[in-house]
């Protein structure tokens, strides 16, 4: 059975539709997702964002739930920093009850309240822009430096687990 890394290599080469179709089994992306914990790159943003539509799509047909996978997902982009990444994990955030009180909406202001709302905007998101127009409970800032901080996927196996053993880490 291949390793995380030997995954995430191919996935790196792959074009949007053979990860889409590497990664459209459960396993394969939740072990993909593990991996990008502890070896993500800058470069891999739109790897990332491809995992996180499979995701969404996959939460979206299960009808309930959200899961480790999807709030590595939408973590992982919110650290990249994109403001543009928003609309996205709003998506994310609003596929069902336990994604919405999952994925913390601080992770939709990488760059801040402003800033977001400015882009969401300009960009003709509105329900985004209403959204992180809303009044905050408590600071903001001090909670998105709690989740760049966080050591929430702290005990990720290492890149070279088996893809079995990472999907199991996010899986379970």
């Amino acid at each position: 059975m291949p390793t995380g890394a030997l995954l995430l290599a191919a996935a790196r080469a792959a074009s949007s539709g053979e990860l889409r179709t590497m990664a459209g089994a459960d396993d394969v992306r939740a072990a993909l997702v593990a991996t990008l914990l502890s070896s993500r790159r800058p470069d891999d943003a739109p790897v990332l964002r491809e995992l996180t539509r499979l995701e969404i799509e996959s939460v979206d047909a299960a009808g309930d739930g959200c899961g480790d996978v999807l709030l590595a997902c939408c973590w992982m982009l919110f650290l990249h920093g994109d403001i543009s990444d928003s609309d996205l994990i709003r998506q994310a955030k609003d596929l069902n009850f336990d994604t919405y009180c999952y994925i913390d909406s601080v992770f939709l202001i990488p760059s801040g309240i402003r800033a977001t709302a400015e882009f969401a905007h300009a960009h003709g998101l509105s329900d985004l822009a209403a959204y992180v127009e809303q009044n905050w409970l408590g600071d903001p800032d001090d909670l998105a430096e709690e989740w760049r901080n966080s050591s929430f996927f702290a005990r990720v196996p290492a890149p070279t687990a088996s893809v079995a053993e990472l999907a199991g880490f996010l899986r379970s």
